[in-house]
């Protein structure tokens, strides 16, 4: 977890900035802000002796006692035993939280204001302070040593586990190495850093930052505003959890959306998590929420949220292009929010209906027309509104009440006329879900994202659902003859022209001859079919758009044999689990 979430972030940090110049920009000090108080001698002497511990343990104590005077209306709690279980094991030395809200000895990830880390050794500093007198900002500003890399990604993890479970727009935390210390700033961007400095020798710059901070109103410490506690009675509460399929006590929150009758409320629970990624499409969220007017609970939605680049569409501009085109199986949309925030904007939509994953379908047939519809969404965006999804995964196909399946998320979407060419499009980042991502692109990383990645991702999904889902037998021979598994083999057999040798001048010219022979009545339709370069040609054609997959689709499900009693397994994924790294 560590290595994976300082790979994602690199050359996401920036710095080094002036801890002076820090403070003025991200802690400003108002003028209602009290005096900063000034350490005794006792208090320097315990600075000492923090900068001088050989090991964490040695310095918990005296950063307790000497810092603990340093806040107003917070408390530090050593966390460094307490491992967080609800996000991903954590476990950082320290967390600041305000008074009352957590017990001693806890560690509530879920409402700490900010976490430090304790470092012994200087080979374990994450970042490379440059000559500030030079300009700063040097990059990268990450170190690249193995004990640097795994501290990166430790204090990211914090950071990660904080704002995941958490409702923010940025987070604080801080990194004490040895004698020295820094800032940091988190965002879904990165991060900026400041340079290290010595706290013994300017213990007012480490005593400043902890004053401001405990100072700073909660939007100041980078919490969102537009979220808040649920304002409800008990009673109204609970109508609200019977709503949502909640267990009784679910605390609820208040997520305020703009209307153009005025701003909206919906309410819902926390968002679940882990969520693994700072800056990554794995930061998407989504919650189940639901109005409240008049004393009665509206209808069940989904609230979704995420952050892109600015200069990238969002996903509310595609839902209005694609519903503007008529295209079928989409999610309605209800409500959006959008804000820019350091160069990324979080997005939150509301669409109007909460669905079945395609994993809990009740027969194989419904799994399979969960993915025609959702195919044929797709094929219709593309070719009516010139949209490319980019994004097909288990996931992001849903199944109605009704049984039919609905394409969802179209974030990663692109639109064809942006770039200029219907049958290429540029990346802005690796596009799609990699469990289900055309081998093409796991192949070349860099390569640019087609219809055809999309239409095998399909297949993909098929596949994996299958095997993922559905009891069967696992011999080969078996397999090859077992109902469902059939279908996703055959549309399989389209890509192998993609993976497979192109074919030489000699086979074109035998294949000339072949289909001259045919031409003539020497060679019969089974012979033509039989003939390997036939079949390659075929597979091109088929390749060209999704026509051939949905009318291959479209005439399996017309079959009367489908079983009715074959549900998705669940606990199969026991069997599985772990094993799509």
């Amino acid at each position: 977890m560590e290595a994976t979430l300082a790979d994602e972030t690199q050359h996401s940090y920036v710095g080094p900035v002036d801890p002076s110049q820090f403070l003025e920009d991200y802690l400003p000090c108002l003028n209602s802000t009290p005096a900063t108080p000034c350490l005794s001698e006792e208090d320097l002497e315990a600075l000492k002796g923090l900068a001088t511990g050989t090991s964490a343990i040695d310095m918990y104590e005296q950063f307790q006692m000497t810092l603990g005077r340093c806040v107003r209306g917070m408390i530090f709690a050593d966390t460094s035993s307490d491992l967080v279980k609800d996000t991903f094991p954590i476990k950082p030395d320290f967390a600041l939280y305000e008074e009352g809200v957590v017990a001693p000895g806890e560690m509530d990830v879920s409402t700490a204001e900010l976490c430090i880390e304790l470092i012994p050794s200087m080979s374990c500093d994450p970042f490379e302070d440059t000559d500030l007198s030079k300009g700063g900002f040097e990059y990268p500003l990450e170190r690249d040593p193995e004990e640097a890399k795994k501290m990166q990604g430790k204090i990211t993890a914090y950071t990660v586990a904080q704002v995941s479970s958490q409702f923010r727009f940025f987070a604080f935390s801080v990194v004490v190495v040895r004698d020295h210390a820094r800032f940091v700033r988190w965002d879904r961007a990165g991060a900026v850093a400041s340079a290290r400095f010595n706290y013994v020798e300017n213990s007012n710059i480490l005593v400043d930052f902890f004053w401001r901070f405990s100072h700073l109103s909660c939007e100041g410490r980078g919490h969102d505003p537009s979220v808040s506690p649920a304002n409800l009675s008990e009673e109204d509460a609970q109508k609200i959890r019977e709503i949502l399929d909640l267990e009784a006590g679910t605390a609820l929150f208040a997520f305020e959306v703009p209307h153009k009758d005025g701003n909206r409320l919906f309410y819902g629970p926390r968002f679940p998590f882990p969520v693994r990624s700072l800056i990554g499409q794995l930061s998407t969220r989504t919650v189940p929420v639901c109005d409240f007017v008049k004393g009665k609970p509206g209808k069940k939605a989904l609230l979704k949220e995420y952050w892109r680049l600015a200069g990238m569409r969002g996903e509310v501009e595609f839902y209005e292009h694609l519903i503007k085109h008529d295209v079928p199986h989409i999610a309605p949309l209800s409500r959006r929010i959008h804000t820019l925030f350091s160069h990324r904007y979080l997005h939150r939509l509301v669409l109007g209906f909460v669905r079945r994953r395609l994993t809990q379908f009740k027969r194989t047939r419904e799994l399979a027309v969960g993915i025609f519809h959702a195919m044929e969404a797709h094929w219709k965006a593309f070719e009516k509104a010139r949209v490319l999804h980019r994004d097909i995964s288990v996931n992001n196909i849903l199944i109605d009440e009704n049984g039919k399946g609905v394409l969802i998320d179209w974030a990663l979407a692109v639109l064809l006329d942006d770039q200029g060419d219907s049958n290429v499009i540029e990346r802005h980042d690796r596009m799609g879900t990699w469990q289900f991502m055309s081998a093409e692109l796991l192949k070349n990383p860099g390569q640019i994202h087609t219809l055809q990645d999309d239409i095998e991702s399909f297949v993909h999904v098929l596949r994996w659902t299958i095997l993922c889902y559905l009891p069967g037998p696992m011999d080969e021979v078996s397999r090859k003859e077992w109902g469902v598994q059939t279908l996703g083999t055959f549309c399989d057999s389209a890509f192998r022209v993609r993976y497979c040798n192109p074919p030489t001048e000699g086979d074109k010219r035998l294949y000339d001859f072949v289909r001259a022979e045919f031409s003539e009545g020497l060679l019969t339709e089974e012979m033509l079919n039989a003939d390997s370069m036939h079949k390659y040609t075929l597979c091109v054609e088929r390749l060209k758009n999704s026509q051939w997959f949905l009318n291959t689709l479209e005439d399996a499900l017309k079959r009367p044999d489908w079983p009715g009693d074959d549900a998705a397994d669940a606990n199969l994924l026991l069997i599985t689990e772990g094993t799509s790294r």
